[in-house]
């Protein structure tokens, strides 16, 4: 077996897609992953780190196409890579996400034999999201506001249309920084700490039309303060909420600052799922709206949740779940770590006359010990259903040990994860859940992540 040199250049037959989305080639048996290269592509590619079990490489020419290759539609694809599927044709892609949901499943968690769904296509293939992050910087001529290339924190390239997100929230974006690059201050530079603008975040109710916006800056005077709510509010009267954060730390992060209200009020309301929900900017609320009401919708399917019974909705954020449950079940009761996110909550449970849902604030692991202890049968009895939407890293060993404690006769695994519900999903059968039932949403075409519906039946439960 051959082991690559760095910068060497070969050329390699793509064969599949690995997790993530690069091709996978094989030379002599030994793997090099390859960015920028789809499977059936004969590409020639330069080696950009090579270890002895693995390569990586980037594609820097493609000799012979794919039969499932299309042209690219977005006129940023060649510095972005944020939709990197978008030259694969959508069939393609499905095919892609429901083996990776599969392997998953059966690699890392050893399942099989579960009942699995074809993959719910994508209402919308381009502007999807109700959500995006931009970045200031200074290449050197003004200001640019935009996206990061794969790999380079330093660099941002101008956004002119992101079709990901809506064309209005586009023209708010571009208005945005044409107002930066004539005001009196300057990017936030990272090295010297100095400068003023930092992000931008937007945030859309795709039901209702409402929009956030939210500018991020360092510390200081912010500079043609009224002319800048005049500009933005005239232009854009779909925005309902005009905020400004300060991030006061070096690090390069957008959300999770305290904020001031400049126009408007600190949250949009968005409609779902028969529910009206406040969206305050840090609250978390799954990125695809119109793919939520679907994917919620094989959640309910899957639970079965009965009018007797007690369900419990772990990390709920702003509370759908938990209120989608509560207009299901006898009582609901969502447990989230962001204090705000759970007072909002409880808010948007009291706006849609649910009485019956109620909201913990903390960690999954904390609240479920003190519930656990506080029965005096332990966890049994405490929940019949167990609905649970962990953030990418999935569940912690202690949760699904606290999960499991709970004793309830279904789990319901809303994932965004494949991997990480796999491995959870291994614990899961180790405590006497079996896997049941397995069905893939497309919430992010055009991108090789998946959504994941999966159920768990509790063995012996009647």
């Amino acid at each position: 077996m051959l082991i690559p040199n760095l910068a060497d250049e070969l050329d390699l037959k793509i064969e599949s897609l690995a997790f993530g989305g690069r091709g996978v080639a094989r030379r002599d048996g030994f793997v090099i992953f390859v960015d920028g290269a789809l499977p059936g592509d004969l590409v020639r590619a330069r080696v950009t780190r090579s270890r002895r079990s693995f390569a990586e490489a980037r594609s820097v020419e493609l000799l012979n196409s794919s039969n499932s290759r299309i042209p690219p539609r977005c006129r940023h694809f060649d510095l972005c890579g944020g939709c990197m599927w978008q030259t694969l044709t959508y069939k393609t892609q499905l095919e892609f996400k429901q083996r990776q949901v599969t392997e998953c499943l059966s690699r890392i968690g050893g399942l099989s034999g579960a009942e699995s769904e074809e993959p719910l296509e994508a209402a919308r293939r381009w502007r999807y999201r109700n959500k995006v992050e931009f970045s200031f910087a200074d290449n050197g001529g003004g200001a640019v506001l935009g996206f990061h290339p794969p790999g380079q924190w330093r660099r941002v390239f101008n956004v002119d249309d992101c079709l990901l997100h809506s064309r209005v929230t586009n023209q708010i974006r571009n208005h945005v920084r044409e107002f930066t690059r004539s005001s009196g201050n300057k990017v936030y530079d990272h090295d010297s700490g100095s400068g003023f603008w930092r992000h931008l975040v937007l945030r859309e109710a795709i039901n209702t039309g409402e929009i956030m916006v939210n500018v991020v800056t360092a510390p200081g005077r912010f500079p043609d303060r009224d002319e800048f709510i005049s500009s933005l509010v005239s232009a854009f009267p779909q925005i309902k909420s005009l905020i400004w954060s300060v991030n006061a730390t070096r690090a390069s992060v957008a959300t999770g600052f305290p904020f001031e209200v400049l126009a408007g009020r600190g949250h949009i309301s968005e409609e779902m799922c028969g529910l009206k929900l406040k969206v305050s900017p840090d609250s978390f609320l799954q990125t695809n709206t119109l793919m939520t009401e679907r994917l919620y919708g094989k959640m309910l399917d899957y639970a079965s949740p009965r009018a007797d019974e007690v369900a419990f909705d772990l990390y709920s954020g702003v509370g759908s779940i938990t209120l989608l449950l509560a207009g299901r079940c006898r009582r609901a009761y969502g447990i989230e770590i962001n204090g705000k996110a759970s007072c909002l909550a409880a808010e948007n449970a009291r706006v849609n006359g649910l009485g019956n849902a109620f909201f913990m604030p903390g960690k999954v692991r904390t609240v479920l010990k003190k519930l656990i202890e506080e029965n005096a049968a332990g966890g049994k009895g405490l929940a019949g259903l167990v609905v649970l939407d962990p953030p990418r890293a999935g569940a912690s060993k202690k949760e699904i040990e606290r999960i499991i404690s709970l004793g309830a006769e279904r789990l319901v695994y809303v994932s965004c994860n494949a991997a990480t519900m796999a491995a959870n999903a291994a614990r899961l059968a180790e405590g006497g859940y079996r896997l049941a039932r397995v069905g893939a949403v497309d919430m992010f075409p055009n991108t090789p992540h998946i959504e994941a519906v999966a159920r768990f039946d509790k063995e012996g439960a009647a």
